[in-house]
């Protein structure tokens, strides 16, 4: 069945106005706190039994506001792992993210919707979703309840939507993104837990291995 990703005016204007508080809540921090923040962050991340078992990890190319996960990309490498990041296609039936294995910098190189690097598809190996052991996605906001606000593409809850419900999935972000409840629709996926510089907020609906 088609899965309807056109929220209704009130959630879709309170998603926007939750996007541009957090920007520029995002903005206003400094930039040497961000750099920390994101080694503690990776540093925990990779300690996570679920990272540590994965022999495939599914990470990002982080922007600038997001957690610098460039380092558990390379502890992941260091490590033998193989790291898949994501190419984003628009489709008739709804975002889609491509997982290409990259082996290094210099296969991360075409800028997609959001100005993010990407792997290039013609040198990276495209990996089905069954291949993918563990997942790290980025975001503007979470909550308690495990949920997260992206930037409006869909493209994380359409790929959650189609993965299987087992598969590990982390949200990576700082603590200051974290906010009472985010504006939720019923195509908007949970997530196991979400890792800041400060703690790991587990999400009470998932079993903690």
């Amino acid at each position: 069945m088609k899965r309807d990703f056109l929220p209704d005016p009130e959630t879709r204007q309170a998603k926007e106005d939750l996007r541009r508080a957090m920007r520029e809540r995002l903005r206003g921090m400094d930039p040497a706190h961000l750099a920390e923040a994101s080694l503690t962050i990776c540093q925990t991340a990779a300690h996570q039994v679920e990272f540590r078992n994965a022999r495939c990890v599914a990470l990002f190319s982080p922007l600038p506001s997001e957690p610098d996960v460039r380092i558990l990309i390379e502890e992941a490498w260091a490590e033998g792992k193989r790291v898949v990041l994501p190419l984003m296609i628009k489709q008739k039936s709804g975002p889609q993210l491509d997982w290409h294995e990259v082996a290094n910098w210099d296969e991360v190189v075409l800028p997609g919707p959001f100005g993010l690097r990407e792997p290039d598809p013609l040198r990276c190996t495209r990996v089905p979703l069954k291949e993918i052991e563990c997942v790290f996605v980025p975001g503007l906001a979470f909550d308690h309840d495990g949920f997260r606000l992206g930037r409006g593409g869909g493209f994380y809850d359409y790929f959650l939507g189609q993965a299987p419900t087992d598969l590990p999935r982390f949200g990576l972000m700082f603590s200051c993104q974290r906010v009472p409840a985010v504006p939720r629709e019923p195509h908007d996926q949970s997530l196991k837990a979400f890792i800041t510089e400060d703690k790991i907020w587990t999400n009470p609906g998932q079993k903690s291995d």
